[in-house]
C-alpha cells in the first residue's frame, strides 16, 4: 500500500487499525479536531487554510506548543483533551505530541517523578495516552494518533523509537488509529531525511531544528492519513477529501 503517492514519496507502511473499529454513519460535516504540541501545531497551521475552504469540514486548533504529556503539571494533556472532546464534539481527533516529552514524567497527585527509560515511566505515559485515546473515542469519535518521525541526532532518534513503542500500544490499545511516521522521514538506510527528491529537484522537508518540518513538509506527512482515509474511515472520506500538494 503506497501510503505517500503523491510528492514524490512512496511508502509501504500502512496505517496499524485497532480490532474492532466499528462502522459509525457519515456525518453531514466533519468537525475536526487536532490535539498536540508544536508537531501538531505545525499540521494544523499548514492544513488549515486549505480544509478550512471546505464547508464539509469545520477545524478545531487544540494544540499548544512547548508542552507534553510527561508534564501534567505544566499542562494536562488527559484532562484538557478530555475537555475539548466534550466542548467541540469532534467526528475526528488528531493527535501528535511527544516531542518535549523525554523528561520524566510528574505525577502531581503523588508529588512523583520517573525518569525516562524506567518502567514506571512507560507504565504512566501508556496510561495518560490511553486516557487521552479513550475520551475522545466514548464522546464518538474516531481517533488518531501519529507517531513521533526521525530526528537528526541519533541520540534522540534512540529514545524516540522507545516512546513511539509506548505511545503506539497504548493508542492503539484505547481504540485509536496509529499513522507511523518513521519510515516516512528515514532514508533506506533509516537515517533522518531532511529532503525528498523530486523529479524537478530536492525539496525541503524537515525544518533546520532536524524534528519538525516545513510546511509542506506537514501537509506530505498528513497525507499518511489523508491519502488512505476511505480505507480507514469510509464515512468520513467524502467530508475530508484529500490534500492538495502545492
Amino acid at each position: 500500500m503506497a501510503l505517500l503517492s503523491s510528492g514524490g514519496i512512496a511508502l509501504a507502511q500502512p496505517a496499524i487499525l485497532p480490532t474492532p473499529l466499528p462502522e459509525r454513519p457519515a456525518p453531514e460535516r466533519v468537525n475536526l479536531l487536532f490535539c498536540g504540541d508544536s508537531l501538531a501545531q505545525g499540521m494544523f497551521l499548514a492544513l488549515n487554510g486549505q480544509l478550512r475552504r471546505r464547508d464539509t469540514v469545520r477545524v478545531t486548533n487544540g494544540t499548544l506548543h512547548a508542552t507534553g504529556v510527561t508534564r501534567s503539571d505544566e499542562h494536562d494533556w488527559p484532562t484538557v483533551s478530555r475537555d475539548l472532546v466534550a466542548r467541540h464534539r469532534p467526528n475526528l481527533t488528531l493527535f501528535w505530541v511527544g516531542a518535549n516529552d523525554f523528561r520524566p514524567l510528574v505525577v502531581r497527585e503523588t508529588r512523583s517523578r520517573f525518569a525516562f527509560g524506567t518502567q514506571a515511566f512507560a507504565d504512566g505515559y501508556g496510561r495518560r495516552v490511553g486516557e487521552m485515546v479513550s475520551a475522545a473515542v466514548q464522546s464518538g469519535s474516531r481517533a488518531v494518533w501519529f507517531g513521533l518521525p526521525n530526528v537528526r541526532d541519533a541520540q534522540f532518534a534512540n529514545a524516540v523509537r522507545q516512546l513511539n513503542e509506548i505511545q503506539q500500544n497504548a493508542a492503539l490499545a484505547a481504540g485509536a488509529v496509529w499513522i507511523p511516521t518513521w519510515e516516512a522521514t528515514s532514508d533506506p538506510q533509516g537515517r533522518f531525511k531532511s529532503s525528498v527528491a523530486l523529479e524537478r529537484g530536492p525539496r525541503g522537508f524537515r525544518a533546520e531544528d532536524g524534528v519538525h518540518f516545513t510546511e509542506w513538509g506537514y501537509r506530505r506527512i498528513a497525507a499518511l492519513f489523508f491519502d488512505e482515509v476511505e480505507n480507514i474511515f469510509p464515512e468520513l472520506a467524502e467530508g475530508l477529501g484529500r490534500l492538495n500538494d502545492t
